[in-house]
């Protein structure tokens, strides 16, 4: 058996605050977790519209049924199946989302970044190849991608605020992935991030997250 690779044309979609007038002074680029949409993600950061911030919420490319075979539908960004691939995909859908939201200002406006949960991973390795220079980079309930060079981490995010953002009742806490994350930031450089804790669990907090946005 011989398995190929192709390239074609695609499209998907993605979710915004407002439609961008170009006047904004702020842009966020949200990231769902696992099984999450972004219409129903971005609901949680309803409170913070206004006309001075665009909130953008991507959605990952893998879609399924969240039970059985019929229902609700959720997103996901990746698993181990042909991961490099859909990496790659990632990648070039967010370059291509993020040029056309670009274009429509004269001045590039403050680009912040928060992934949640699985999101997280899938932010940091499309920052991590992006030259942009970042505000706010934060990390809610979720890592950065476990394979990423550490050294480039650093060279692209030194000048960008870093923030963990977790609950204190949030299984992530107990778990192997989170005892790396404080390591992994500091062996990359990072020796002035933030970790803010909310009473909670697996989710986004509203007032750990005005503060966040207000910061």
């Amino acid at each position: 058996m011989v398995q190929k690779e192709l390239h074609f044309q695609s499209k998907h979609t993605f979710s915004l605050s407002r439609l961008p007038t170009g006047e904004e002074n702020t842009v966020w680029i949200v990231f769902h977790g696992y099984g999450q949409l972004p219409k129903f993600f971005l609901r949680k950061f309803n409170p913070l519209f206004d006309e001075s911030t665009l909130i953008v919420a991507p959605e990952g490319l893998n879609h399924f049924y969240l039970q059985g075979f019929s229902g609700r539908v959720g997103a996901n960004w990746m698993t181990k199946h042909e991961r490099e691939i859909d990496i790659a995909n990632s990648n070039a859908y967010l370059n291509a989302m993020m040029d056309e939201l670009l274009s429509k200002y004269e001045k590039t406006p403050q680009i912040n970044v928060l992934g949640f949960s699985q999101g997280a991973a899938t932010m940091s390795r499309w920052v991590c190849q992006l030259n942009l220079e970042l505000n706010k980079v934060v990390f809610w309930a979720g890592a950065p991608a476990y394979d990423l060079d550490t050294a480039q981490m650093f060279e692209r995010l030194n000048s960008s605020q870093i923030i963990l953002a977790l609950g204190d009742n949030d299984p992530f806490l107990q778990s192997k992935i989170y005892s790396q994350v404080e390591n992994r930031l500091s062996e990359a450089g990072f020796a002035n991030f933030k970790e803010l804790r909310y009473s909670g669990g697996h989710e986004i907090d509203p007032g750990l997250l005005k503060e966040i946005f207000l910061m």
